[in-house]
C-alpha cells in the first residue's frame, strides 16, 4: 500500500481532529453540559461561547456574563453562602495538587430570584515549575431537575418505608418486588414476605388478574389478611404504576389495618346502646330488642314499665348527684334480682323497662313485678343519706296488647299511670279501658298547656267569716272549664299540672289574681285579705318569694293582704327546702296558714317549728262533731293547742247552724262552708261588697240569692303576657 503524501496526511489528520471535536460537541450538547476554562495568568473563568449556545440559554441565564468570562472571585460570589466555602476549599486543594480533580454541586440564585443547582467538574491541564496548576478545564451543568427528582425519590422512598399502612409493590402475577416494614410487622417477621414471594400466600384473592381487576381504575375492598397470629381485617387498595412509556408494569398494594377502626366502631356502638349513668342498655337498645322479638314472631313475652315514685323530690331535696347515685343503685338491684334472660334497660329519667324472655306470660310478669317490688323495698345508702323509693309498674303482653313497639310502650305507660292513680307501689296490667283514659289524659294535657299559657282559667272566691257571719276575707279558688271535657275537677287538673310541670305557671296566675282581688276589695273600702293555695311543687320554686312580692307590687297591696295556704304534704319530704322559704315569706309580711290540718302526720312538729299564723281544720273533723263525742274532744284539743301557740283557727266545711254553734263555743276564729256561701265568681263577691253600703254584709244573706245580685261587675284583668315566668 502506498503511504499518503505529507500534505495529504496533514489534511487527514485535521479532518479527523475536526470530526473528533464535532463528536465531543455533540456529546456535550446531548448531556446538557458546557465547557469552562481557567488560566492562572488572567485568573478568569469563562464558559465556551459555542458550547454555551449549544447547551441553550440556561447557563447564561443563571450566570450572566459567564460566556464572556469573569474573574474567579466573581464566579465564587454567585455560589450560595452555605456552599461557597466548600467550593473555595475544593478549588484551593485542587490547585495545590491535593485533589486530582474538582467535582462539586452548589446552589446559585439566578437574576429572577430562583434557586438553581449547578454541577462543576474540572481537572488541571498543566502545572508550572513550582508544581502549581496554571490551567484548568472542565464542564458546567444545570442539575436542578436532577436534584429535584432525587429529592422527590428520597421523599417517596421515605414515605414508602415509614408509612403506617402496609405497602407492597408487585408485578402482574402478585410476585413481590418490594415491601415496607409495616407489611413485615403486620404479616410477621418470620412469615417470609420478601421480594420474590407470592403475595397471594397472605391475601386470599385467588387467581384474580391484576390487569383485569384494574381495567376500570383502582381496586379497593375489605379482605382478611392471613397472618400466622390470625386473620386481620384490612382494607386493600391496588393502584397501577405506569412506566415512563405509559405501559403498566407493576402495582402498588396498600393494606390498611382495620382492627382499631373495628374496635372503635364496637365501642361507639356500645356507647350508642348503653345508658351512660347506669351502664344499662338504653332506650335504643330496648327498642331494637323488642323489634327483633316482634319481627321474628316470637312467642308471647311480657314487658314491664317501671317508674320510681317521688324521685323528683329526691333530686329537689338532696341534689342531682344523690339522685344519680340512687338511679345507679336501683339499676344494680334490679339487674341482680331479675332473671339473666330478662333485658333491663333505662328508659329515661326515673323510668326503667324490663323485657322478659320469650314464652313469658301473665304468671311470669306478676313474678317479675314481685321481684322488682321486693328489690326496691329496702333503703338505699346514698352518701350520708338513707333514702327509700318505691316503683309503680305498668305491664303489657305481646302480641295480645300489640305488635308494634310504640303501641306496646304507650299501653304500658297508660297502665303505669293507672298504677300512680291507684296509690303507687303496685303492678297494673293494661286493659282497653286504660287506653281511653290515656287518650283522655293526652288530650287534656294538651288543652291544659294551651290554657296555662294564655291563663284560660276562671277564679271563684269562697268567703271566710267570723262567728257572726261577717266577712273577714276570702279564699281564691281556680276553676277550669273546657269545651271537650266540661268543668274539670281541680283535683284532676291540679294533679295533672303537677305531673307535666305546669303548676308553677298556674300558681303564678293564681297569685296575681289573688293580689288583684285583694286590691279591688280594698278599693271598695274593705281591705279583706285573700287566701291562695300553694302547691307543694311551688314551695320548691327558688323564686317563689320574688314572684309573690312582684304580684303585690304590681297591684299596690302590702304582702299582709295575701294569705298563703300550704298543705302538710308539702312538708313531708322537703323540710330542708320548705322551712327556709316559709321563714322568708313570713319575714316579707305574708300570712301563712297550714291547710287540711290533721289529715297528715308530724303535725305537732310543724306547729312548733314553722311560722304559721293560722291553722285550717279539715272538714273531716267538722262533719262528725254532731254525732261523735270523740271528734268533739279531739277538735276541742286542737283549738286549745292553737290558742296556746298564739295561732288563729279556721274551720272548713261548716254546713249547719249546729256545727257553727259548737265550733264557736270551742273558740274557733273563722269559718268557711256552704252554711255561709258556696264559692262564687269573684265579680259577684266584689258586687256584694260594693252594694253593702260601707257596712260588712252578714252571711248567709237571708233572702237575696247571690245569683240575683246586681250585674255591675269588676272584671279581673289577666296578667300582662310579657311578665317573666320565674322558675
Amino acid at each position: 500500500m502506498t503511504a499518503p503524501a505529507p500534505g495529504q496526511q496533514t489534511a487527514q489528520t485535521l479532518a479527523a481532529a475536526r470530526h473528533t471535536e464535532r463528536r465531543v460537541q455533540l456529546a456535550l450538547w446531548a448531556s446538557g453540559e458546557s465547557v469552562w476554562e481557567w488560566d492562572a495568568t488572567s485568573n478568569r473563568i469563562a464558559v465556551d461561547r459555542a458550547e454555551a449556545e449549544a447547551a441553550g440559554p440556561g447557563i447564561e441565564d443563571v450566570l450572566p456574563g459567564a460566556t464572556a468570562g469573569m474573574p474567579l472571585e466573581q464566579f465564587f460570589s454567585h455560589a450560595d453562602a452555605e456552599d461557597a466555602p466548600s467550593l473555595r476549599l475544593a478549588w484551593a486543594l485542587h490547585l495545590r495538587g491535593a485533589h486530582a480533580d474538582i467535582d462539586l454541586a452548589f446552589r446559585v440564585t439566578d437574576p429572577g430570584g430562583c434557586r438553581r443547582w449547578l454541577r462543576v467538574r474540572g481537572r488541571a491541564m498543566g502545572r508550572n515549575s513550582q508544581g502549581c496548576t496554571d490551567h484548568v478545564l472542565g464542564t458546567l451543568k444545570d442539575v436542578t431537575a436532577q436534584h429535584e427528582a432525587e429529592d422527590s425519590l428520597r421523599l417517596m422512598a421515605h414515605a414508602f418505608a415509614s408509612t403506617r399502612d402496609a405497602l407492597a409493590v408487585v408485578d402482574a402475577q402478585w410476585s413481590v418486588l418490594e415491601v415496607n416494614e409495616s407489611l413485615v410487622r403486620l404479616v410477621g417477621e418470620d412469615s417470609g414476605v420478601m421480594p420474590g414471594a407470592d403475595l397471594r400466600t397472605w391475601l386470599p384473592v385467588g387467581d384474580i388478574s391484576l390487569d383485569q381487576a384494574l381495567a376500570e381504575g383502582n381496586w379497593c375492598e375489605e379482605i382478611k389478611l392471613l397472618a400466622p397470629a390470625g386473620a386481620v381485617p384490612v382494607e386493600m387498595s391496588v393502584t397501577a404504576v405506569a412506566a415512563s412509556d405509559g405501559r403498566r408494569h407493576c402495582f402498588l398494594v396498600a393494606l390498611h389495618d382495620l382492627r382499631e377502626r373495628r374496635q372503635n366502631e364496637q365501642r361507639l356502638q356500645r356507647m350508642a346502646m348503653q345508658d351512660k349513668l347506669t351502664e344499662l342498655p338504653n332506650r335504643l337498645a330496648a327498642q331494637l330488642h323488642i323489634d327483633q322479638l316482634l319481627v321474628h314472631a316470637a312467642p308471647e313475652f311480657g314487658l314491664l314499665f317501671i317508674d320510681l315514685d317521688g324521685f323528683k323530690e329526691v333530686n329537689d331535696s338532696f341534689g342531682h348527684d344523690s339522685g344519680d347515685a340512687l338511679l345507679r343503685a336501683v339499676g344494680q338491684r334490679l339487674r341482680a334480682a331479675l332473671p339473666p334472660d330478662a333485658l333491663l334497660a333505662r328508659w329515661g329519667s326515673d323510668e326503667y323497662l324490663v323485657v322478659l324472655a320469650q314464652g313469658s306470660g301473665d304468671t311470669e310478669v306478676r313474678s317479675a313485678a314481685q321481684v322488682v317490688l321486693a328489690a326496691l323495698a329496702g333503703r338505699f345508702d346514698v352518701g350520708d343519706q338513707e333514702l327509700s323509693i318505691t316503683p309503680t309498674i305498668g305491664a303489657v303482653l305481646a302480641p295480645q296488647d300489640g305488635l308494634d313497639f310504640s303501641l306496646l310502650l304507650r299501653k304500658a305507660d297508660a297502665a303505669n299511670y293507672a298504677g300512680k292513680q291507684a296509690g303507687r307501689n303496685c303492678l297494673v296490667f293494661f286493659d282497653n279501658s286504660l287506653d281511653n283514659d290515656a287518650q283522655r289524659r293526652v288530650r287534656m294535657t294538651s288543652l291544659l298547656r294551651i290554657d296555662t299559657d294564655r291563663n284560660g282559667f276562671r277564679f271563684v272566691a269562697q268567703p271566710k267569716v267570723d262567728s257572726l257571719g261577717r266577712p273577714v276575707g276570702a279564699e281564691l279558688l281556680m276553676r277550669w272549664n273546657t269545651e271537650a271535657f266540661g268543668n274539670v275537677s281541680p283535683i284532676e287538673f291540679i294533679r295533672l299540672a303537677e305531673k307535666v310541670g305546669l303548676i308553677q305557671l298556674m300558681g303564678r296566675h293564681a297569685a296575681h289574681a289573688a293580689a288583684q282581688l285583694a286590691a279591688a276589695s280594698a278599693a271598695l273600702g274593705y281591705p279583706l285579705p285573700v287566701a291562695v293555695n300553694l302547691s307543694p311543687k311551688q314551695m320548691l320554686q327558688p323564686g317563689l318569694d320574688s314572684l309573690l312580692l312582684q304580684a303585690c307590687r304590681r297591684n299596690g297591696i302590702a304582702p299582709g293582704m295575701l294569705e298563703l295556704e300550704l298543705t302538710e304534704s308539702a312538708l313531708v319530704h322537703n323540710m330542708d327546702v320548705v322551712k327556709p322559704m316559709l321563714h322568708r315569706l313570713r319575714d316579707h309580711g305574708f300570712s301563712l296558714a297550714l291547710d287540711d290540718f290533721g289529715t297528715g302526720y308530724s303535725s305537732l312538729s310543724y306547729l312548733r317549728h314553722l311560722p304559721f299564723d293560722k291553722i285550717k281544720i279539715d272538714r273531716s273533723f267538722v262533719m262528725d262533731i254532731e254525732r261523735d263525742p270523740a271528734a268533739v274532744r279531739l277538735l276541742d284539743s286542737i283549738v286549745r293547742l292553737c290558742q296556746v301557740l298564739g295561732m288563729h283557727t279556721v274551720a272548713e266545711g261548716v254546713e249547719t247552724p249546729q256545727q257553727l254553734a259548737a265550733l264557736t263555743a270551742m273558740g274557733v276564729n273563722e269559718f268557711q262552708g256552704y252554711h255561709f256561701s258556696r264559692p262564687i265568681p269573684v265579680d259577684d263577691w266584689l258586687a256584694l261588697l260594693r252594694d253593702a253600703g260601707g257596712v260588712l254584709p252578714l252571711l248567709p244573706l237571708p233572702l237575696l240569692p247571690l245569683a240575683a245580685l246586681p250585674a255591675q261587675q269588676l272584671k279581673l284583668q289577666p296578667m300582662a303576657p310579657a311578665a317573666p315566668v320565674l322558675s
